[in-house]
Formats: C-alpha cells, sequence, structure tokens
C-alpha cells in the first residue's frame, strides 16, 4: 500500500508523525512523508521524505496546503494520514470524491485546541474553537480512521469501531541505553544540572524557568540549564539570550536538536523540568517530555495539572509543583536536588517503567494492524 503520511504544521522530523508512526508504517509500506521543512527530497528510514517548505507566517500556510494536494495528486497514494486539525477541514472533498483510504491522526484535545492558539484574533476563538471541536468529533462519521494520542480524547467521540487509540508512548533506543547511576558522587553544590526539552513558549514556562534559575543560583553557585528547542516567537529566544547573559551562562541555549542526538544531554542533567502554564490544551495530556526523562532514568518535577499528579502517583518517575509559582516550583526542585536517596529512587522506577509500560513497541503494533485491516 502507498502512503502518504502529511502534515503542514509540524517539521518533517516530529518525533511522533515521522520516527514512531511513518517509521513504523515503512516496515509493511511505501511511505511517502510530506511535511514542514526545506530541501530536496530524501529517504530516511525507508522514508521518502517530501519538503513542502516552512511557514513564517499564517498566510504562508496557505501555500502549504496548496503543496499538501500537489503531493496528493503526484503521488495517488492509496491512503492519506493526516495529522492538522485544518487539514480535517482542506481535505473534506477528497473523504467524499475519492476512493483513497483517510486516517485523521488527532494529537490535541478536540474541544480546546485548535480555537486557542494566540495568533487568532479573540473575538474569533471560540466560534473557531466550536467549530474544529465539532469538525474532529464528527470525523469518525467522514473519515476510514480516527486516531486518538491520549486516552482523555476519547470521552468526546461516539463509540465507533473505527476510533483507535495509538498513544505518544517512547521509543526505546536500539540498542538500548543501559542504566547508569547519574548520582555517584553526586553533590549539587559542585553541580547541579537542570533541562528543559520542548519549544519554548510563555506558557510552556520560558520565563519560569529563568525565574527558577535566579532562585537557584544563591543557593547551588554552579547549577545550570539546558534549554534544547526553538523558542516562539523570537522575541522569547532574546530574553533568554538576555537572561543567560545576566545569569553568567547558567543558561545554555542549544536550539532545536534531533531527539536521536540527544542523549549526551540526557545522561549530563540530574533533573529534568516541566514547567507548563495550565492551558486548556495540556492540562489533558501528558506531556511526551516525561517519557523522554524516564528513558534515561532522569528524574522530573513537571507542572501539578490533576492528570500528571495521578500518572506520577501512579508511576513514580519524579513529582509535580505549582508551575505558576516560580518560588515553590524551585522551592520543589531544592527540595529533591537535596534527596539523593530520592532521587536514584525516581531514576530507577522511571527507567523501569517506561520500558515495562511506555514503550512505544506496542503502539506500533496497533498501526500497522489498522493498515493491515485496509488490506
Amino acid at each position: 500500500m502507498r502512503i502518504l503520511v502529511l502534515s503542514t504544521v509540524h517539521r518533517w522530523n516530529d518525533p511522533r508523525i515521522f520516527h514512531k508512526e511513518a517509521c513504523t508504517l515503512a516496515q509493511e509500506h511505501e511511505v511517502i512523508h510530506a511535511a514542514v521543512g526545506e530541501g530536496e527530497e530524501q529517504i530516511v528510514n525507508g522514508v521518502r521524505v517530501r519538503l513542502l517548505g516552512i511557514w513564517k507566517s499564517r498566510a504562508d500556510r496557505v501555500l502549504l496546503w496548496l503543496r499538501a494536494y500537489r503531493e496528493i495528486f503526484k503521488w495517488r497514494p492509496d491512503a492519506i494520514h493526516f495529522h492538522d486539525p485544518e487539514l480535517a477541514l482542506i481535505l473534506l472533498p477528497l473523504a467524499f470524491l475519492s476512493n483513497m483510504r483517510m486516517v485523521c491522526d488527532i494529537h490535541e484535545d478536540p474541544t480546546e485546541g485548535y480555537g486557542r492558539r494566540p495568533w487568532i484574533p479573540k473575538y474569533l476563538r471560540g466560534m473557531i474553537r466550536g467549530f474544529f471541536g465539532l469538525l474532529l468529533r464528527v470525523a469518525p462519521a467522514i473519515y476510514d480512521v480516527v486516531i486518538l494520542a491520549e486516552d482523555s480524547y476519547r470521552s468526546h467521540f461516539p463509540k465507533k469501531d473505527n476510533i483507535h487509540m495509538l498513544r505518544n508512548y517512547a521509543i526505546i533506543p536500539e540498542p538500548d541505553v543501559p542504566y547508569y547511576d547519574r548520582f555517584e558522587g553526586y553533590d549539587p553544590q559542585k553541580e547541579l544540572r537542570l533541562i528543559f526539552v520542548g519549544v519554548l513558549m510563555k506558557y510552556r514556562g520560558a520565563y519560569t524557568m529563568i525565574d527558577i534559575v535566579d532562585k537557584l543560583k544563591d543557593v547551588y553557585p554552579n547549577v545550570t540549564l539546558d534549554l534544547i528547542g526553538r523558542a516562539q516567537p523570537l522575541s522569547i529566544e532574546t530574553d533568554l539570550k538576555e537572561a543567560a547573559e545576566r545569569l553568567d551562562g547558567r543558561i545554555k541555549l542549544h536550539g532545536y536538536i534531533d531527539w536521536k542526538e540527544m542523549e549526551s544531554h540526557f545522561r549530563r542533567a540530574h533533573i529534568g523540568l516541566v514547567p507548563i502554564k495550565p492551558f486548556p490544551n495540556l492540562t489533558g495530556s501528558l506531556a511526551t517530555k516525561l517519557y523522554d526523562y524516564m528513558i534515561y532514568g532522569l528524574p522530573f518535577v513537571a507542572s501539578n495539572f490533576p492528570l500528571w499528579m495521578e500518572f506520577v502517583k501512579q508511576n513514580p518517575a519524579g513529582i509535580t509543583e505549582d508551575a505558576t509559582d516560580a518560588e515553590a516550583f524551585a522551592k520543589a526542585i531544592a527540595n529533591l536536588a537535596e534527596s539523593p536517596d530520592k532521587l536514584r529512587e525516581l531514576s530507577h522506577n522511571g527507567y523501569r517503567l517506561v520500558r515495562e509500560k511506555f514503550s512505544w513497541q506496542k503502539e506500533s503494533e496497533t498501526l500497522l494492524q489498522i493498515y493491515r485491516d485496509f488490506s
């Protein structure tokens, strides 16, 4: 079967879309992956990668939609596996007029996600949120298959056989990384390395982390924070660079790094951070960086959303704290930093649990079976 994996929002090497789904499908099918990026066509892990360009303004998105349709007509796939809420609207004609299989992959809360975009005028957000929420909820009646990334989304949909869970679990490295005791000889006064991996935005804690390092530096003079990811908008990158200079280089900006190249950063860190602010589209989803930290046995301090607190209660690999209070969050980090036995226990737990319960391997079998059923 020829499958076109399509996104006009996400970069081509997005961990879920490319590394998990497209590469899994390439084990049994011909896969063309068309997504955001610049450059020539390339073959990566058996996937033909087609780059649609990048978007800097909302008007650029229209051009990417047109290029997406160009890819569809060029390759004439047997199935289109698409990932963006707006594509659920833009591809509607194909759902009714073509014989291509259509797979709608939903990554965000269908009742909250789309209309909350900060670039949408406030007076339109409620209407747009309602429209896309309705569209995604009726997607099972329109498209051949609907895939949900979170169990918490399931309650928004009717009980239909074409709805499948494909949880955003962790890809365990091959060969696997052995467990190592990062706390052997650990002394937070000599070195305390914090890390954050993900998009650097205001509501994802970019400024909170500046305050956290500022509050910790007097107690831990050698504290550092590695920030791995792009800043959005660019003004945040400017502010982070200024903060890094003001804090004598304790904040280190690495920019975007492909997840397969981040092992060395994970290995050096002592505590992972997930200080995300309460945001309707995020409080109902588990941050995938929790799993990323657990792969390497890295304890974490995360926001105290009810869903996250329940996860940590059942899977003690980190702790939670109120991310709207930088002082409380910094105190939680300090308390954990002073407890090497607790750190070591959380480290062991995370390394074990992600392999026992949260590995992508099982989810990949579900994905392959969906397409086997098409055949």
